[in-house]
């Protein structure tokens, strides 16, 4: 005789859910049992009963509560449609990362997605503001937005707490792939063992150069002429993984990383979608199979940025301490200090700190200056013209004084009101140059 339909393993389970889901408290008394039935299952059936916090306790999850139990008629149209999508989670914290999101959850709206967002992990929200609220990240709010399941835990490493129950839910939701975009956070091989497809990477640079914590920034302190985006699979050591691949961007010289960065992780999440077909296929894996494997000795490494590299004191090369203006703009940004005097001397000098916001070098090539410590306005009446320690020179077209908002350098030197400025003195030095030892 033909097998009851009760007998599938599927069914069963949706008649049990839709059940317990109109019995309060069922859920939390059945939800041991349920989580065994789960268990003894076929594969595909227990990652159906994963995706609905139906199947388990209920319980507060990293710091953030499960999402609501779905309907038993929910649950129905979740099991009739979709099924054949690839699973997909995305990790990732500030701005740019919830751009590189957005992509994901437009794309696979489309008819012809291979695949679904079904969950997002993010840093835990950090107070932010004068007032130090607690505040969810970019990538927290879009995905609670766009009603995808979200999950917090302090760290993925044996030493935070929800560690452990944090690779149990991603057991759980037995995701295909994963991808991460500016995450903040340390990938242990327990984590990457997880999703069958591997761990995909958005970092923006050429790799094997600028492996790290800060590849734009560093890149263009480092005075390059091309950089870019490489779309990667994580393994254990930073950035070495297979490249599935990479985009190029020239530059001109005057980027700034603030405005670079958002640019290349754009580039990186489309460069992204159009490798995912080959990852579900086959084509890219993650023993390197269809990628290019990178070789460690070409390798450079982009160190985490400090509050301290900002300063500048003008003992190095023009270029240098520009491309440092360009590298270090929005965080922790560049400052100098300068000692301003009546002209008469009728006061003592006063040291006034500025933050130096847009600059560009108008002599490359040092040699000998008189007065290099005199800063000046140039012949154009729109720039102020500081002299390096190398005879090199910089010229500053943008600035922001102690207490101001940032202003041209017509409108501080306006301000001088006649004062005489200079740069404060510090050791002298021969210059650093690009690209020099």
């Amino acid at each position: 005789p033909p097998a009851s339909p009760l007998a599938r393993p599927r069914l069963a389970l949706l008649l049990v859910a839709g059940v317990m889901s109109l019995l309060p408290g069922a859920s939390a008394f059945a939800g041991a049992p349920l989580m065994r039935l789960r268990a003894s299952l076929s594969s595909r059936s227990s990652a159906f009963a994963a995706r609905s916090t139906l199947f388990a306790p209920p319980r507060t999850l990293c710091g953030m509560r499960g999402s609501a139990p779905l309907s038993f008629a929910r649950l129905l149209v979740s099991s009739a449609g979709g099924g054949d999508k690839k699973k997909l989670v995305f990790l990732g914290t500030p701005g740019v990362a919830a751009s590189a999101l957005q992509h994901l959850i437009d794309a696979s709206k489309k008819s012809d997605a291979e695949f679904e967002v079904s969950a997002v992990v993010t840093n835990p929200p950090a107070p932010a503001g004068r007032k130090k609220v607690l505040t969810p990240s970019p990538v927290h709010k879009l995905a609670e937005e766009s009603g995808i399941q979200v999950l917090t835990p302090t760290g993925l490493l044996k030493k935070h707490p929800d560690s452990a129950e944090f690779l149990e839910e991603m057991r759980g939701m037995a995701p295909d792939v994963c991808v991460t975009a500016a995450y903040g956070q340390f990938l242990p091989k327990s984590f990457l063992s997880i999703p069958p497809l591997g761990t995909l990477n958005i970092h923006p640079s050429l790799l094997p150069k600028f492996r790290g914590a800060a590849p734009v920034p560093r890149a263009l302190e480092a005075g390059v002429d091309k950089t870019g985006v490489s779309v990667l699979f994580t393994v254990f050591e930073m950035d070495a993984g297979p490249v599935v691949g990479r985009r190029e961007r020239a530059l001109e010289g005057d980027e700034k990383a603030d405005a670079l960065l958002p640019e290349l992780f754009d580039e990186g999440s489309e460069l992204l979608l159009e490798v995912l077909g080959g990852v579900f296929e086959g084509k890219y894996k993650q023993d390197g199979t269809g990628c290019d494997v990178q070789n460690d000795e070409e390798a450079t490494h982009a160190d985490k940025m400090t509050k301290d590299e900002g300063e500048l004191w003008f003992t190095e090369n023009a270029l240098y301490a520009h491309n440092r203006v360009r590298a270090f703009a929005g965080w922790p940004g560049t400052s100098a200090q300068f000692v301003v005097a009546p002209s008469d001397g009728s006061k003592p000098p006063e040291t006034v700190k500025v933050k130096i916001i847009t600059t560009r070098v108008s002599r490359p090539v040092g040699g000998a200056a008189l007065g290099v410590h005199q800063v000046k306005m140039n012949d154009k009446g729109n720039a102020i013209v500081i002299t390096c320690d190398d005879g090199s020179q910089l010229e500053v077209l943008e600035l922001q004084p102690p207490g101001k908002k940032v202003m041209d350098a017509k409108s501080f030197w306006n301000g001088m009101r006649g004062k005489d400025v200079e740069r404060k003195r510090v050791g002298w030095s021969t210059g650093k140059v690009p690209g020099q030892a």
